[in-house]
Order: structure tokens, then sequence, then C-alpha cells
């Protein structure tokens, strides 16, 4: 099932699990942990995915609990999409989903690297914005890089 792959941050993981109390809450639809999270393709976002594509959806929830029951920040239901009027970088946005609100929190750096047949296309440069440097409390300021990320369409 096509999928994205992605560690998030792994100072963010390591303080986490390191912090007392802390701890990772993925929802039943995320597979993986610590090293990789696997986000399932949301086929009602996405009903008709290829490579081509120009806006991937994904389903599923990992929040970060840190210090003492904390909460720290949330990845969800991300959504990846393709530059418009001529920019270069792809954006992904995360939901809120108590709020039920939708902030474009990432840069994705220029044009995805493609493999050979096309059905994996990674970022290696994922950068947070101004709206989600705001998510993180103050944690990570504008541009702070997270890790690569991969969507896997076979």
């Amino acid at each position: 099932m096509a999928h994205l792959d992605w560690e998030i941050k792994a100072s963010l993981l390591m303080y986490v699990m390191g912090a007392p109390g802390g701890r990772i809450v993925q929802d039943d639809a995320v597979g993986g942990s610590g090293a990789s999270f696997h986000f399932p393709l949301d086929p009602a976002r996405t009903p008709d995915p290829s490579p081509e594509g120009t806006s991937f959806g994904f389903t599923g929830s990992v929040v970060f609990i840190g210090h003492f029951g904390s909460f720290v920040g949330e990845v969800a239901d991300i959504e990846v999409v393709a530059p418009a009027d001529g920019d270069p970088d792809w954006t992904m946005s995360i939901r809120d989903r108590d709020a039920d609100v939708r902030t474009v929190a990432f840069r994705l750096a220029g044009a995805p690297e493609r493999s050979d047949d096309g059905a994996r296309l990674t970022w290696r440069q994922v950068e947070l914005t101004e709206d989600g440097a705001k998510l993180w409390g103050g944690s990570y300021p504008v541009a702070t890089p997270f890790e690569p990320l991969t969507i896997d369409l076979t």
C-alpha cells in the first residue's frame, strides 16, 4: 500500500523517549516506530495516486509527549502538495485534529528525487515554515531542518 515514510526529527524522538514520562503515541493507522513512521495514503484525498501527482494525502497521527506528560507536538493527516506559480518548493501541511485546522508546516525543497521506476519520491531537505515553527511552541525556529521523507507509491 502507498505510504509516506518519515523519521520526523531524530533529536525530537531522542528527547521524548529520554524524558521522564515522555512517550510517542501513534494511532492504529500509522505503522513503524522510532526509526521511521509509515503514514498510509488516504484514498479519500488521493483516489488515484501516481508519480506525476501534484497532491498526496495521508492519514494517521503521531503525538509527542515530553517531561511528565507535557504535550510537545503532533503530526497528523499529512498532505504534500506540488508548488504553484513557479515556486520550486513543495509544501507539507499537517492537521490539528482537535481544532480541525490545517497548517502548512514544512517546506520540501525543490523537486523530489525519484527512484528509477518513479514510484518513490524523496525530499532530502525538509524545513519548518513560519507557521510550522509556531506549532512546536518555539522549540524549533523557522527553517529548522527535519528528517528527509519519502512517498512510496508502490
